[in-house]
């Protein structure tokens, strides 16, 4: 049972470690969609609490390994809760808020910033949410649009505008 509790809390710091040194260097990134307590994050600390109060019970208490299991993964469940409802969820619905679908933005007006040349990308400034924000942008059929440019969004290709003069 000791290596067991041993091994499960290596994995869970082990994954904390890794995770925080390289997971923004490569974009190692697992989404979980909707079901926010399957994420990386809360399985790692499950399994982290769960080895780790289990060693510390195994070894400061005369209880049977059934009751160190039993009471650790009422404590793992419990932390692991909190880190979800407190860290993981508002997390996800922030993330969910601020980068609404580029697609509802089709039909909209920006402002061009940098000029459009034909062939070229130029910057669109536009605003979603009260927040503005830029966009690489191209013309539609390859026009010229000069900066300061009121332009419509007709539509949106791997996070590209397609836009055209008002």
């Amino acid at each position: 049972m000791e290596t067991v509790l041993i091994v499960l809390f290596g994995i869970g710091v082990g994954y904390a470690i890794i995770s925080a040194v390289v997971g923004d260097l490569f974009g190692l990134e697992m989404h979980t969609g909707d079901l926010p307590f399957l994420s990386p994050t809360i399985i790692a600390t499950f399994l982290t609490v769960f080895g780790g109060v289990g060693y510390m019970l195994l070894h400061n208490t005369s209880w049977s390994a059934l009751s160190v299991a039993g009471l650790s993964m009422v404590v793992a469940l419990g932390v692991s809760s909190l880190v979800l409802f407190l860290v993981v969820i508002p997390l996800h619905a922030a993330q969910k808020g601020t980068a609404l679908s580029a697609k509802a933005m089709i039909g909209l007006e920006a402002k061009v910033v940098t000029s459009i040349e034909a062939l070229r990308l130029g910057e669109i400034v536009y605003e979603q949410g009260g927040t503005r924000h830029s966009a690489p942008a191209k013309a539609i059929e390859d026009a010229v649009i000069p900066q300061g440019t009121q332009v419509r969004i007709l539509d949106e290709m791997a996070g590209t505008f397609v836009v055209e003069k008002v």
